[in-house]
């Protein structure tokens, strides 16, 4: 044998182990050693199997917590850096207190996101009652502070997406906290509690309750209206019996006018030609006086149940209010102010008269220089003629209003109550006669703009103005420039009385109004000098002045303003 031989088997020896005695090649192998090794074999495979697989889950469990750990550590740089980059973003007095909060998150620590895991589960399961109590009020705190931290941490980041634009509604938190407002507000206009038992209400009771205090406010106010709706129409009936009242006895105010008519003598056949039915005085007066007892009663019936019903007492009804009107007003003094002012104005606007016979063409915003004879016409049309007609005009004018009514005088815890009338300018009255007509819509419509703007014929005729159209278009004309610029009704009126000379038309727009049945008995006093004379001695002198031609212009009192307004 050779030395390689030998150190080969020797080789084999030490490996095969001492004390080890090989088989014989060829030799048969026992079945008993045979079996005896096999599970030998494979006792020590599973029981390294099942190390191994120990081994492994445990590896698995700790790469879990490594990952949850890391991924809370990202989160928590993360949050980190969107703090400092919204502290870069901010003003310079809240970064301060922002630096500081901050400085509080970042030494807060990471939140715990592991879960509960099978070794928990059975260190619980083998643990006493106390401590199973003591894990699980840990483990609720836990997850209270966690979904405390990541609610801050998405309201933040909502914020944040919110302020750059790039998440178009408002925050959660901030809609919350708005409809927390007003969910507050409504509580304590229904004076309903409902922070006690919220929890334990299903959605259907509290819609219950909800509708039953809004009904409590809501069922008083009805009935209340359905009071006024019985009283309006109670009053309604006291009017119309008054009306009646005064048609069977006549009117006191014209009594006066009919007593000075000759009165003829009553012959054989005035039944026969149909006359008007005369009444007694005497019987008139017993007449007069039984309706206003009834009225008297009435009116103190509405007040005692307005009393009982709204607990406001209804104040002193003055005496004069059962009278049918003031003492006669002298009128004589503003009528010599008016025709003073109309002689000046004559005298002046006949000394620069145009000498051709051209006609006139108007222009409402003719430039006048600063001084010269125009410039004292001017002054004289807007500071005296104006004002004296002005003045002329608001003798016995009034606001009508429900206070004012004989009716509605007592219940003051309804409608407001005055003693004396409201007074009102005489623009007003233009105003109110321009609404009257419908001016808007007849000025505002197509047809009748491309007519003022092209002189074109409306209906296919001749271009014929009315003094009714031109009235309502100078109207619209002053409120239109006037109203944006919250002039004065003076400035409006004198604007008005300048387009009317321009036009030549003041005697016939004054007329339209005049004329104007409605708005005159409801705005005037029975002693007024429209009431009692129809305006007529006024515009007598004012048509001295109406074939005079003049250019006065309309915008004196906006054009500063409008060419400060075109300067910028």
């Amino acid at each position: 044998m050779s030395t390689e031989d030998l150190s080969t088997s020797d080789s084999e020896a030490a490996f095969a182990g001492a004390g080890e005695r090989w088989a014989p090649v060829g030799a048969v192998a026992n079945p008993e050693d045979e079996h005896w090794k096999t599970g030998a074999q494979a006792g020590s495979v599973s029981s390294g199997d099942g190390e191994m697989v120990s081994r492994l889950r445990k590896m698995e469990d700790e790469q879990e917590q490594l990952n949850s750990s890391l991924l809370a550590l990202t989160s928590h740089f993360a949050q980190v850096q969107f703090r400092l980059k919204q502290i870069v973003h901010a003003q310079s007095d809240e970064k301060e207190r922002m630096l500081l909060e901050l400085e509080e998150f970042a030494f807060r620590g990471c939140p715990h996101v592991v879960g509960c895991r099978a070794q928990d589960a059975h260190m619980l399961e083998n643990s006493s009652e106390r401590e199973k109590r003591e894990r699980l009020e840990a483990q609720r705190n836990k997850q209270k502070e966690l979904i405390f931290q990541l609610k801050n941490q998405l309201d933040d980041l909502e914020r944040f997406a919110y302020q750059e634009g790039s998440y178009d509604s408002l925050p959660q938190s901030v809609v919350m906290e708005r409809q927390r407002v007003i969910i507050d507000e409504l509580i304590k206009k229904l004076d309903v509690n409902l922070n006690e038992d919220i929890g334990n209400l299903t959605p259907e009771e509290l819609r219950q309750r909800v509708d039953a205090a809004i009904a409590q406010i809501v069922n008083p106010a009805r009935v209340k209206e359905q009071l006024v709706e019985q009283l309006k129409t109670q009053i309604r009936d006291l009017e119309m019996f008054i009306n009646f009242i005064q048609d069977e006895v006549g009117n006191p105010l014209l009594n006066d006018g009919t007593k000075s008519q000759p009165t003829h003598a009553a012959g054989p056949n005035t039944g026969a030609t149909g006359g008007v039915k005369r009444v007694d005085p005497e019987q008139a007066q017993r007449m007069r006086e039984t309706g206003l007892q009834l009225i008297q009663k009435a009116l103190a019936v509405l007040q005692i149940f307005a009393l009982s019903q709204f607990g406001c007492a209804a104040g002193h009804v003055p005496q004069n209010m059962w009278s049918q009107g003031a003492e006669a007003q002298d009128y004589g003094p503003l009528l010599q102010k008016l025709e003073g002012a109309v002689e000046r104005v004559r005298l002046q606007a006949s000394r620069h008269q145009p000498s051709s016979l051209d006609e006139h063409v108007v222009s409402y915003s003719a430039s006048l220089s600063p001084e010269g004879p125009r410039d004292e016409l001017t002054a004289s049309v807007r500071k005296e003629l104006a004002i004296a007609l002005r003045d002329l005009l608001a003798h016995g004018l009034y606001a009508p209003s429900q206070g004012m009514s004989l009716v509605l005088a007592p219940i003051s815890c309804l409608l407001p109550f005055s003693s004396s009338p409201q007074t009102l300018h005489p623009w007003e009255l233009f105003v109110k006669y321009y609404h009257s007509k419908n001016g808007q819509a007849f000025v505002e419509s197509p047809a009748r703009q491309l007519s003022q703007s092209f002189s074109l014929p409306v209906g296919g005729g001749p271009v014929t103005v009315t003094p009714k159209q031109s009235l309502l278009w100078a109207i619209h004309t002053v409120l239109k420039e006037h109203r944006r610029f919250k002039r004065s009704t003076d400035s409006e009126f004198k604007a008005l009385v300048c387009m009317a000379l321009n036009e030549q038309r003041l005697v016939s727009w004054l007329n339209l109004l005049c004329k104007s049945g409605t708005l005159i008995h409801s705005h005037y006093q029975p002693w007024s000098y429209m009431a009692q004379t129809g305006f007529e001695g006024a515009l007598r002198i004012l048509g001295r002045i109406s074939h005079l031609k003049f250019s006065l212009p309309v915008d004196l009192a906006v054009r500063q303003l409008k060419n400060i307004k075109d300067a910028f």
